[in-house]
């Protein structure tokens, strides 16, 4: 669960990470409140999104408004926030449309030379949380590391649940940090370790840490996210969770306890594990059709769980075709997936065609029971066949993309493909 960025803020400036002082606003007039409750200009006027890139975004119909303003007047800062909410943000982080403005944050805007990239994550391959930092904090900072891959230093933090000032030390020696700054660097590591642990994050992202001349410490972005699993000791933060951010389709599936994140595609995919649904989706984009959905129904007997998951995809305007892909072992039979069609279909009659694969338990009774029920279904051996006749029945493709921090794509990237920043 990600944070916004005013969330995070304020649970940093909680635990002693300095922070500025700043204000959120989801209206014009509280905009202008703000602006003067802050002091004089010039102010910073941000979008309140989950993904990333926000100043390099562009406001959906208005392309000269980015997702981070500065403003000098308090006129400004109104009308800027005016423009904003309610609009989309499109950043190279969102799908296509982008994502809903609900609400802005304003604070003063500082300007230093020194501008540094600090996140802590876990490593994936010893569990361990690694810090990652680069003197080449803000918006360049995937270039930079890209051309110069040992700006980017990585030291493992290990399993303690607090550390002292030595990881921090050795960071600031390798970025080549001033003598007088080292000290608050390392006790900043320190608060931000302490607060990954205590609070169960999968990652803080500071982008850019600002070193102001005075040699003091400011984080001017944060990036927060709250491991999922781990929300149940968890329940202040778990009450964060933005109603906005959880569509009403998302909603439902949590109720009926399978996992559904709606995407900006036009193939709709039902499948029964979370890896069987992600290789569904990875083989669709490969073949250059857009997945409509992400949906994972586990090993279930009850088929009015089922019914309702195909009427979640269903629904979808956008909806082409349907892949399902089901391997039905066990408990999840293939003729548990064929009843849960069929009342779906009772329900709601299903116009858009059906390319299903059905391997596994009881799959005969499935087809014979389905190929009496007058749909347009075309049946299918494996993934690759089934994708490829989705794909052909789908829209024209197009690019899909997902969010993601920039440490998980420089993470990927130096210690995963190496295949470089936007490649």
């Amino acid at each position: 669960m990600y944070l916004f960025e005013y969330q995070a803020k304020a649970l940093m400036r909680e635990w002693g990470i300095p922070v500025l002082e700043g204000a959120v606003a989801t209206s014009e007039q509280r905009a202008l409140d703000a602006a003067r409750e802050l002091g004089e200009g010039p102010w910073a006027v941000k979008a309140q999104t989950h993904a990333g890139g926000r100043a390099k975004g562009r406001v959906a119909g208005k392309e000269d408004l980015s997702g981070i303003e500065f403003n000098d007047t308090v006129l400004e800062v109104g009308r800027t926030a005016a423009s904003m909410l309610g609009a989309r943000l499109v950043t190279p982080q969102t799908m296509r449309k982008g994502e809903t403005i609900n609400a802005v944050y304003i604070e003063p805007e500082i300007k230093s030379s020194v501008q540094l990239f600090v996140a802590i994550l876990i490593d994936g391959e010893c569990g361990h949380p690694v810090c990652l930092a680069s003197v080449s904090g803000g918006s360049q900072v995937e270039r930079d590391v890209f051309d110069d891959p040992k700006s980017l230093v990585r030291v493992n933090l290990g399993a303690r649940d607090k550390i002292d000032a030595a990881p921090g030390l050795e960071i600031a020696s390798q970025l080549g940090l001033r003598a007088t700054v080292k000290d608050g660097f390392a006790q900043l590591i320190q608060q931000l370790h302490a607060l990954f642990m205590a609070c169960d994050l999968s990652l803080i992202e500071i982008n850019p840490l600002a070193i102001r001349d005075n040699d003091s410490l400011v984080a001017l972005d944060a990036r927060l996210a709250v491991d999922d699993n781990a929300l149940f000791r968890q329940p202040r933060l778990a009450a964060l969770a933005s109603r906005m951010e959880v569509s009403k389709a998302e909603g439902l599936a949590a109720k009926h306890g399978f996992n559904f994140i709606q995407l900006d595609g036009d193939i709709g995919t039902f499948s029964s594990g979370a890896g069987l649904a992600m290789a569904t989706l990875d083989v669709i984009s490969h073949l250059g059709g857009r997945p409509a959905n992400f949906l994972d129904v586990p090993p279930v007997l009850e088929v009015s769980r089922v019914k309702e998951a195909f009427l979640l995809v269903l629904s979808d305007p956008k909806l082409r075709c349907l892949l399902v892909n089901v391997f039905g072992a066990g408990i999840m039979r293939c003729d548990t997936i064929a009843d849960g069609l069929l009342l779906a279909h009772l329900e709601e009659p299903v116009t858009v065609p059906l390319v299903m694969r059905l391997a596994g338990t009881n799959a005969p009774l499935a087809v014979s029971r389905l190929e009496r029920s007058g749909l347009s279904i075309q049946f299918v051996s494996d993934l690759a066949s089934g994708a490829a006749a989705a794909v052909d029945r789908g829209a024209a493709p197009a690019p899909l993309t997902t969010p993601e921090s920039i440490t998980g794509r420089l993470t990927r990237w130096l210690f995963g493909s190496r295949a470089g920043p936007g490649s």
